[in-house]
């Protein structure tokens, strides 16, 4: 029989991709999955299959389900009970075993399919020893980051929901801030996120101090307050959701400088927002002035940014929500922030959420991540200096790295609900017709695939056998298969990642 089903790559996002996949290829049907117990934080409560979706799975695939059992997780161990899970320490009989964060190698099973966000495909040095263990113990690895449909856009991920939760807890830290200033403002009753117990109820109290600031006002010596946000991708979306629970206006780049500077000319009783695109802040060195997007992207080196001049000296918070590598400028070195802080008499720059959470990255001077526990430290570049005193100098830093497990119930329900159709493929035995799997893989039968094989050079053991192997089956792809897409032309389709 001649079965024809629509091509899985002209999909577009809102489409449900199951329906789309074929079982005629299948390989083998796997007989059970595993949901293993977080260990990376005790703050970690998010889980990559609901219980509903569990039952589902169940129920539509005849698969068997074993759960680690937790007593920390959002939904407590009856409920995967009750969905029909059996849930017990060893998941050792699974075939594939799914988790949130890092696996720490004694916990890694040899043989099986493990799928998490690895943090290890754009080379973080720090998870190269889980990495080579992986190769070691030949066991497949789909890193979740790395699930995309065709215009390289992100199709299982908890980014709005970090949108969600820093914003949250950035208003929480504006207020401490605030505060040590000698301040008391209505910043100072929102909580961090993790202690709502609902995310409606979260936006219900940021709604409640945008009445008392539309009613009172905000301090003079800090009017107008000014929210930047990088970014317009699923991150920023989050954030700006949050901020626009306040009494609000948003100012365009060019309008910056005079909403900071002639407080006369705008309100106390609201917050002021605005969205910073990359032509905002990027110029070429030659011509001063920004080329395209795709030339930034292809020649990065030849590009300076200007965001210490024109945007930070006139922003109360920074929300900072974006890609950045290497190849890329800066948004703020230390040495910028010093100027700033110098010429600021702590009235600007007060407070940088930085979601996206790249240390000594777009953001030169974030050290470290920051915990649930500790979220907050100060950052004074003058003296060069880190403290934790809300009264000190310098600007205040928030970098939580897991932030949606702050709000583990929404964040929960929506990463289950896109990682569904996708492990009923798994389950299936499609995963080598799935593009979106097959993609995703970084690591199988102990080897590195596709373009992660430029990480063997950063392992452990680096092997220069396994280096050449490589390079020669690169030079023989490369007669036989041209690239579809370059790195640079994937970044410029991906409306979720602002550089």
């Amino acid at each position: 029989m001649n079965v024809k089903t629509k091509p899985f790559f002209f999909l577009s996002r809102s489409q449900n991709y199951s329906r789309y996949t074929t079982n005629l290829c299948q390989t083998r049907c796997l007989q059970s999955i595993a949901l293993r117990r977080e260990d990376k934080s005790h703050w970690e409560r998010r889980v990559a299959l609901t219980p509903d979706t569990i039952s589902r799975l169940m129920k539509e695939t005849g698969v068997k389900v074993y759960v680690q059992p937790c007593n920390k997780r959002i939904f407590n161990n009856n409920k995967f009970i009750n969905a029909g899970a059996i849930v017990q320490e060893d998941i050792s009989n699974a075939d594939v075993i799914l988790g949130i964060k890092e696996v720490p190698t004694k916990y890694l099973i040899p043989n099986k399919t493990y799928m998490f966000f690895s943090h290890t495909h754009k080379g973080q040095l720090y998870n190269m020893p889980m990495l080579q263990d992986i190769l070691d113990k030949k066991i497949r690895l789909i890193d979740y980051e790395l699930m995309t449909d065709a215009q390289k856009r992100r199709l299982v991920l908890f980014g709005t929901h970090a949108g969600y939760a820093g914003m949250i807890d950035g208003l929480h830290g504006l207020g401490r801030r605030l505060l040590g200033l000698g301040y008391n403002t209505p910043f100072m009753h929102i909580a961090m996120s993790h202690t709502y117990k609902s995310l409606d109820s979260a936006k219900s109290a940021v709604k409640d101090i945008g009445v008392t600031i539309a009613d009172e006002g905000l301090p003079n010596d800090f009017s107008p307050m000014t929210f930047v946000f990088t970014g317009t991708g699923n991150v920023s979306n989050g954030v700006q959701d949050i901020f626009k629970c306040l009494p609000h206006e948003y100012v365009q780049v060019k309008d910056l400088e005079e909403c900071a500077m002639t407080s006369h000319k705008f309100s106390s009783h609201k917050v002021y927002g605005c969205q910073v695109h990359l032509q905002d802040y990027l110029i070429r060195t030659d011509t001063g002035k920004f080329g395209t997007k795709r030339d930034y992207y292809e020649n990065p080196q030849c590009y300076n940014s200007l965001f210490h001049t024109k945007i930070a000296p006139y922003t109360s918070m920074l929300i900072h929500g974006s890609y950045w590598d290497s190849r890329f400028p800066r948004l703020i070195t230390k040495e910028q922030l010093c100027e700033i802080q110098k010429n600021s008499n702590n009235r600007r720059l007060l407070c940088v959420a930085d979601i996206s959470c790249d240390i000594e990255g777009a953001l030169e001077f974030l050290s470290h991540s920051t915990t649930i526990d500790d979220p907050f430290f100060y950052f004074d570049a003058v003296k060069n200096e880190e403290h934790k005193k809300d009264e000190g100098e310098g600007t205040q830093i928030m970098a939580v790295d897991i932030l949606p497990t702050e709000i583990p119930l929404e964040s929960s329900e929506h990463f289950s609900r896109s990682l569904y159709p996708f492990i009923k493929d798994l389950v299936n035995g499609t995963i080598d017709n799935n593009p979106v799997l097959s993609n995703a893989t970084i690591a199988k039968d102990g080897r590195l695939v596709g373009a992660h094989t430029k990480l063997y050079e950063l392992l452990p053991r680096n092997s220069r056998n396994n280096l050449s192997k490589i390079r020669e089956m690169e030079i023989i792809s490369s007669f036989v298969n041209k690239p579809v897409v370059s790195n640079h032309e994937s970044l410029i389709r991906n409306s979720n990642i602002s550089i």
